[in-house]
């Protein structure tokens, strides 16, 4: 072993014990009876299975019921021991990981290095939605049941993608599933400090916590924690009011936050954002939609037609900022150069005449061979603020000839026309959707959802393919540096802004509200508490009552001990970074 990787390692060990220090006062905290329950109005929930998922909910209700190797600091740019209690970097490619010796899965199996590997194996698979993740693994060689190696292209890509977000999954079970892509996950038996008690299906889930994990000062400071899931953000909102949940997620309406701002009972605040809301438009060569928004004539004239700013300032009631990438704004890899398509009804109109497409008499234009640009828009009826985008956009796009119907369902039924699986072939079956990404602040996975085949894991809801974007999307993942991948992310975003796949609308701001009874929560982590990416939210939540004058809401589970790490294992990141 090298002095380099001698420093990590001892730099990792120190961040394990400091982990241990709150262990006395976290454990008397959670000593009171008491239930958290959060209403959920988001895309509802799709799977247990973390590999196939691409609802925030389900990731959110599995973060804590699945180890990973590390997990993530608040600011996106450090890390912490989970399953892995140390850590160091060999030769420059590698990092060995150590596991903590007592881990045990929720059925009492112990958890090895065999599982670890295991599970990096399935999120590699072809269906899994987590392949983008495990790019830059080369290669994974298993020394003994606690220590295993990975030789990675990118050793911070390989941290922020993979190390911090594959689920570990006990290889006892899974590997006894004839067909993992379709297992529903169910239940979900993780090493993780919450386990799943309960579930009824479209109604709620029940977590409880594990009292066999193997760091006890992680373990939630409630005894229960009850997810509920509503139709829409409204029906949510309403239930907080009513006094049926203590919180809600992924945000509350704008329309309904001065009702809760003006209640003494309820804590409203604003978090970074990392949602966005985008126009896909279907450009599969084997779709089935409309196959006039091939052209990017068509996708041109639409942009132009699309007042983005007028549609985040009416539609979300000002909470929301326009955008022109497929990456939120807090991402580290957004594109600032790029703005949304001056609104021009004219232009739009012209680009359309230029490319042939006649104004026939019914006011519709059609292409030269008589298909109409008549097209269906998808929206999921839970978003009202999305539903309100489509009337608006198409009013201004019936002005330019176009004709467009709007349907609102719900997420599932969205999915099943969106991602038309016929006898297991999956094509494209729709003409243009609405809908939302979240996307964290460090992620460059993002870029996956556009290249070529995404269609196939239920990712890509445009079916964009272009052969420049992908050889170009592949040299991120064996960048040299973090300057190096900035620079590809830019070019990527250029790409599709170019060829429009997407017209992003609006990045939302993350309103966010909970009962004044609860504490412990971070309002600056991006997306917010609620918003299904924080995985420390139903560990340090706090009921009032239990906390101390010397706690309060500083006396966080997680929080204050990231704190008192931060400045150690940011060496550990410098390390890695300063070798490139």
């Amino acid at each position: 072993m090298n002095a380099r990787g001698t420093i990590v390692k001892a730099v990792a060990v120190i961040v394990a014990l400091l982990l241990v220090a709150p262990s006395v006062s976290t454990v008397s905290t959670a000593q009171s009876q008491s239930v958290f329950r959060v209403g959920w109005g988001g895309t509802s929930l799709d799977t247990f299975n973390p590999f196939t998922t691409y609802a925030q909910i389900s990731t959110w209700i599995t973060l804590d019921i699945y180890s990973r190797l590390v997990r993530v600091s608040s600011n996106y740019s450090t890390y912490i021991p989970d399953l892995a209690a140390s850590w160091e970097v060999i030769g420059g490619d590698t990092v060995r990981f150590h596991l903590v010796t007592n881990a045990t899965f929720h059925d009492g199996v112990p958890v090895t290095a065999s599982d670890v590997e295991y599970s990096f194996h399935l999120a590699s698979e072809p269906w899994s939605s987590r392949a983008a993740n495990v790019k830059i693994v080369e290669s994974i060689r298993v020394i003994d049941n606690y220590t295993i190696d990975f030789t990675v292209s990118s050793i911070p890509l390989f941290f922020a993608l993979a190390a911090s977000n594959i689920p570990i999954v006990p290889k006892h079970i899974w590997s006894n599933i004839s067909d993992p892509s379709t297992y529903s996950g169910y239940p979900p038996i993780g090493s993780g400090p919450l386990r799943l008690t309960e579930y009824k299906e479209g109604q709620y889930v029940v977590l409880e916590p594990y009292n066999r994990f193997y760091y006890p000062w992680y373990l939630p400071r409630v005894d229960r924690i009850i997810v509920k899931f509503y139709p829409d953000v409204t029906s949510a909102a309403n239930a907080l009011i009513a006094g049926d949940i203590d919180a809600v997620g992924p945000y509350i309406p704008m329309a309904m936050r001065n009702v809760l701002v003006n209640n003494p009972g309820f804590k409203v605040f604003t978090s970074p954002g990392t949602t966005y809301f985008y126009i896909a438009f279907n450009v599969d060569p084997n779709g089935t939609g409309n196959p006039t928004l091939k052209d990017l004539n068509v996708r041109r004239a639409l942009a132009y037609a699309t007042n983005v700013t007028y549609v985040c300032d009416t539609a979300w009631h000002g909470y929301s900022k326009p955008i022109a990438s497929v990456l939120p704004t807090s991402n580290i890899y957004y594109n600032p150069n790029l703005k949304p398509y001056e609104f021009n009804l004219n232009r739009a109109a012209e680009i359309l005449d230029q490319a042939g497409y006649k104004l026939g008499p019914n006011g519709v234009r059609a292409s030269s061979n008589g298909v109409p640009l008549s097209y269906t828009i998808l929206v999921p009826s839970k978003f009202p603020e999305a539903v309100n985008a489509a009337q608006v956009i198409a009013n201004w796009w019936k002005q330019i000839g176009v004709n467009v119907e709007i349907k609102t369902m719900d997420t599932g039924s969205m999915s099943a026309i969106i991602w038309n699986n016929v006898n297991g072939v999956v094509r494209l079956g729709h003409d243009i959707d609405i809908w939302d990404w979240i996307v964290s602040p460090n992620d460059v996975s993002q870029f996956d959802v556009f290249a070529t085949g995404r269609t196939l894991t239920g990712v890509s809801d445009s079916g964009y393919s272009n052969p420049e974007y992908d050889s170009l999307y592949e040299k991120i993942y064996n960048a040299s540096s973090m300057d190096e991948i900035k620079n590809i992310a830019w070019m990527l975003q250029e790409i599709l802004y170019n060829d429009l796949p997407y017209i992003p609308l609006c990045e939302i701001e993350a309103v966010q509200a909970h009962s004044v009874k609860f504490t412990g929560f971070d309002y600056g982590w991006p997306g917010g508490p609620f918003g299904g990416d924080d995985w420390r939210t139903f560990l340090n939540t706090t009921p009032v009552a239990t906390t101390t004058a010397q706690g309060g809401n500083s006396d966080y589970l997680v929080i204050g001990v990231a704190a008192g790490v931060i400045a150690v294992v940011a060496i550990v990141v410098l390390i890695n970074r300063f070798r490139r």
